[in-house]
């Protein structure tokens, strides 16, 4: 159900996205840019040059305390306590059945110190089921998301334009890395992550400097040509990447396992939330599991299209387009059985079917 414009919340760079000509639509109970100059035009820009992202509307959960690494270990899939300072983590969070609360970020700050990055959407569950678990250890959580705005810049020119910026030669951080820096004063902290497929990086600061950040990385930029970019290229430009969005290739009801996320879940450690739920699920050959499909464009998956082998449904499309960057079309499905590699499937659009070939992800990948 779509929220009343007037009830949604806004980022600190809704003023200036409007200024820049965004049109915007709700998610997750904010206002945020669907688009600005186009959503082919933004994703060209993210492939070839850069595009500047608001992601304000993420959240930013702070976890302290002498056992923290311990319990962010027990709570988490990956493997927390291989990280070092400095080092970003990607990570699902399962309830006890094996379906995901939520993927998110780590950023290891010290050994009794971690940023959770979560997504808009569920801030709040994450922080339901911390909370409880949290009392038997010596940790505290709180929710910093009020403290952070957050910007992505994202593309091949992105090192480029922030060298133009900052002494700090932010283009020697590797991929999964963080630092932190002051600029104006004030601490920030930036990344070298995102959510494109692309070179990039994420840059958190606080609210009262991301309107001075953006105009001074737009400046910087014009001679790179980067774009302003919303929503609707960031969903684009991940589902070619082959990355899976919370909603739709993960879900309470939709597990890591199902997801094809396996290398994100450490099976060494003796136990984590959902461990025992989602060891069965691994080794059960009829758990469906998450492909990849490429169709011609007359026959454009969209989520919901069931997908058939021979003449079975095996699933049906969560996330699919048009690509530009391949010109073709695309899609994700959780399926059982699951297909090989090469196998001719059919997608069941507009009362017919139409040819569609099951593909290894991600569906694009940046030469580097």
């Amino acid at each position: 159900m779509d929220l009343n414009p007037s009830l949604a919340k806004t980022t600190p760079l809704y003023q200036v996205c409007q200024q820049s000509g965004a049109s915007f639509t709700e998610f997750a109970g904010w206002s945020m840019p669907l688009q600005f100059s186009g959503i082919l035009q933004e994703v060209n820009a993210v492939r070839n040059q850069a595009g500047l992202f608001d992601v304000s509307h993420m959240g930013e959960l702070l976890v302290t305390g002498s056992e923290a690494t311990t319990f962010l270990n027990q709570m988490l899939t990956n493997d927390i306590a291989k990280a070092r300072d400095g080092q970003v983590i990607y990570s699902p969070l399962c309830s006890a059945d094996g379906g995901t609360i939520d993927d998110l970020l780590i950023y290891r700050l010290s050994a009794e110190e971690y940023l959770l990055v979560v997504n808009a959407v569920n801030i709040q569950a994450v922080l339901d089921f911390l909370r409880p678990q949290a009392s038997g250890f010596k940790v505290e959580l709180r929710d910093y998301s009020t403290l952070f705005a957050l910007l992505a810049l994202q593309g091949p020119a992105a090192p480029a334009i922030l060298d133009t910026i900052f002494p700090e030669n932010f283009s020697a951080l590797k991929p999964f890395r963080f630092l932190k820096f002051t600029w104006q004063q004030h601490e920030c902290m930036i990344s070298r992550t995102g959510y494109t497929g692309e070179d990039g990086f994420e840059l958190y600061t606080a609210p009262t400097l991301a309107e001075p950040l953006w105009l001074e990385l737009t400046q910087a930029g014009k001679e790179h040509d980067l774009h302003p970019a919303g929503l609707g290229a960031r969903d684009l430009l991940r589902l070619e990447a082959g990355l899976p969005l919370f909603g739709n290739e993960l879900s309470a009801q939709i597990s890591p396992i199902q997801a094809g996320l396996e290398k994100f879940i450490a099976w060494e450690k003796p136990d984590f939330s959902g461990r025992s739920a989602l060891l069965q699920e691994k080794d059960d050959p009829t758990t469906p599991r998450r492909i990849g499909l490429v169709a011609d464009r007359s026959a454009i998956p969209r989520p919901g299209t069931r997908v058939y082998w021979e003449d079975q449904a095996i699933g049906q499309i969560t996330s699919g387009t048009f690509s530009p960057t391949l010109q073709k079309g695309i899609g994700m499905a959780i399926v059982s059985p699951v297909p090989p590699f090469g196998t001719q499937l059919s997608l069941a659009l507009r009362g017919r079917f139409y040819p569609a070939e099951c593909v290894q992800l991600p569906f694009y990948k940046r030469k580097r």
